[in-house]
């Protein structure tokens, strides 16, 4: 193959990067795009670069070329490093520390291939040959070359080494989405490890053909499993949200990513790697994180759910938080506003707003225990608590199907609905003969005053007034006995 043949390979390889830059740059928001886009622009360089070289004739005019083929391969290994730590979110090996001695280097070779007449550290000489068939560069490498290239095999290693550990996590289509990143990044190392070791046409560099192979497999990593988007979309987010559960889910139903939180929340997810069915997840199978309803009941737990719906609608977030504390404590400040905490009956102010809404006609009662301020007196406020708490009870047992409540201190209130005034004084009589032989509470008696209500006629408060004049009435008349 002539000197033309291979610089046009070069000049298409070039103009097929130049449209993953183009791709990438409609999508630069997404992690890891910006390094992609200015790793392809470097490489354009370099292709371009290389090709011009074939093409010239003079050691001088060749010379120029590499000066524009290392403005980009200078940097490959501060690109390649970047690329894979933004794609991976890898930042523990890469930190700052360790790009930023990467990206002096780069730059130091930039320089010194620009100056190298001056010092000949990066080329020790510089000459031509034509034993090819055609004029090309013989250059001898310098100590600067071999440091250059010391770090770009540490760069490819650091790639490499990451891209098979996330490939070993990773199941179904995204694991072929990384198979193929990785066959891409592994093409340029096999043919930089041939020219290195002297393999093929001596001082042809054999790397920028790479390039070609690397783009096939960018290109059906892009367009066939849409490697950029969909795999690294969430990371940036799911860190951001370290205290929720973050869980991604594309268009078919296929996991994209979740964090460490969510395996806490849902256990089954530790077992699960990335590209599995959503539906494998056991704790959610059975409910619709879409549904109107953002709270569900989880093994025992509540959880709020949001869901977030990507702007190409490729994928799906569930930002998940556990509601558990905050609904009960929730819970237990609805019962502390409506119910008694001493006898376990409605408060006044319940009682009245359920006896409105009711809406039914009724009987209304009111029951004061006889003497307590003397249980209070003798035995004590404990003894006196224990004798309310046990009256409540009795109450809850003989009228389950009306509403009650603790009116006051010792006295207790009840709505007997669609119950007649007849009715309702020979069950309250029942209960007050049962009380005095000592069945239910003993040695305590009560008084009670019974009223009807009929709606419309008066409210609430006017009935309950009648309700209690009859008390008063009973306990002038002796107490233990029922006025109506």
């Amino acid at each position: 193959m002539n000197n033309i043949s291979l610089s046009v390979l070069l000049i298409i390889s070039s103009a097929l990067i130049g449209n993953f830059v183009i791709y990438g740059l409609a999508r630069r928001r997404i992690p890891g795009v910006r390094y992609f886009c200015l790793l392809m622009i470097a490489m354009i360089f370099h292709c371009v670069g290389y090709a011009f070289e074939l093409l010239s004739d003079t050691a001088g005019t060749m010379y120029i070329w590499i000066r524009v083929e290392y403005i980009g391969a200078s940097f490959y290994p501060f690109l390649i490093m970047m690329f894979t730590r933004e794609y991976t979110e890898e930042k523990s090996f890469a930190n700052s520390f360790v790009v930023t001695l990467v990206l002096m280097v780069n730059v130091i070779t930039l320089i010194l291939v620009y100056t190298n007449n001056y010092h000949f550290l990066y080329y020790s000489s510089v000459g031509v040959d034509y034993s090819p068939g055609f004029p090309i560069l013989a250059l001898q490498k310098g100590i600067w070359y071999k440091i250059q290239v010391l770090f770009l095999c540490f760069s490819i290693f650091y790639s490499i080494s990451v891209l098979m550990i996330k490939l070993k996590r990773t199941s179904g289509s995204y694991r072929n989405k990384v198979l193929f990143l990785l066959m891409g990044v592994s093409a340029p190392v096999i043919t930089m490890l041939l020219y290195l070791f002297g393999v093929g046409p001596i001082y042809l560099d054999l790397t920028p053909f790479s390039y070609f192979i690397m783009s096939i497999s960018i290109t059906i990593g892009l367009f066939r499993y849409d490697m950029l988007v969909l795999n690294p979309i969430t990371y940036e987010m799911i860190f951001q949200s370290i205290n929720e559960a973050v869980i991604v889910i594309d268009s078919n139903g296929v996991l994209v990513g979740f964090n460490n939180v969510s395996k806490e929340f849902f256990p089954s997810l530790s077992k699960m790697k990335i590209g599995q069915s959503y539906d494998l997840i056991e704790e959610l199978k059975d409910h619709n994180l879409d549904s109107v309803n953002p709270v569900h009941d989880i093994c025992g737990r509540k959880y709020s759910f949001k869901a977030i719906t990507m702007k190409t609608h490729r994928a799906r977030i569930y930002v998940a938080n556990d509601i558990t504390e905050s609904e009960n404590a929730k819970k237990q400040l609805e019962i502390l506003a409506t119910i008694d905490s001493l006898t376990g009956l409605y408060n006044r102010r319940f009682f009245m707003e359920q006896v409105e809404r009711s809406c039914v006609d009724g009987v209304f009662m009111i029951i004061d225990l006889d003497h307590f301020k003397v249980i209070n007196d003798t035995f004590g406020h404990f003894e006196g608590d224990r004798v309310l708490s046990d009256f409540g009870i009795l109450i809850q047992h003989n009228f389950p199907e009306h509403i009650s409540c603790r009116y006051g201190g010792e006295e207790f209130a009840l709505f007997m609905s669609e119950t007649g005034l007849g009715e309702a004084y020979k069950r309250v009589e029942s209960l007050r003969q049962k009380n005095n032989k000592g069945t239910q509470i003993s040695k305590v008696t009560f008084s009670a005053g019974l009223a009807e209500y009929e709606i419309g006629s008066e409210t609430v408060s006017e009935a309950l007034i009648r309700a209690d004049q009859k008390l008063y009435e009973a306990k002038a008349k002796g107490r233990d006995r029922i006025c109506f």
